[in-house]
């Protein structure tokens, strides 16, 4: 394997993570659809069993349906609690970024996403809570300009 300068290996760890984030999303997508699936067979199957007189084996079918939902999703959890792959590629970028000269860091400010922001404690920028925006919202579609705390 050829020599990867440093940011070849940035990208190719964050390709890492963005594989194996839409693996599992598709994953537990094909679960969810072949559950719908086996749910509409069954009920529709319900009726000719009541007609036939086969409940028992219907009844069986089904028991033997949730079986392989329960080991379907038992499978992708395992897969989730034992993925510290990802937890060694984000270490590795965590370390990557620490180690970089701080000087050059002085000069290259981002801003946080709000979303991540919000969640730090700050003097910096106070975001409303949900709570608040709704009020805040519903004073401006009523006229009212009285804020109670």
């Amino acid at each position: 394997m050829a020599k990867m300068n440093t940011n070849q290996k940035v990208q190719t760890c964050l390709e890492f993570i963005d594989q194996r984030l839409e693996t599992t999303s598709e994953q537990t997508i094909q679960i969810a659809e072949m559950i719908i699936e086996d749910i509409k067979n069954l009920t529709e199957a319900y009726p000719a069993a009541i007609a036939s007189g086969n409940l028992q084996e219907h009844s069986e079918l089904v028991r033997t349906t949730q079986m392989n939902w329960v080991n379907q999703l038992h499978d992708i959890i395992l897969e989730q609690t034992n993925r510290d792959l990802n937890g060694q590629v984000i270490l590795a970028l965590q370390k990557f970024i620490n180690s970089l000269n701080e000087n050059q860091l002085k000069h290259y400010d981002f801003e946080l996403p709000s979303a991540v922001a919000s969640k730090l404690p700050s003097d910096e920028h106070e975001y409303l809570s949900q709570a608040e925006i709704d009020i805040l919202m519903g004073q401006q579609s009523t006229g009212k300009d009285t804020l109670t705390h």
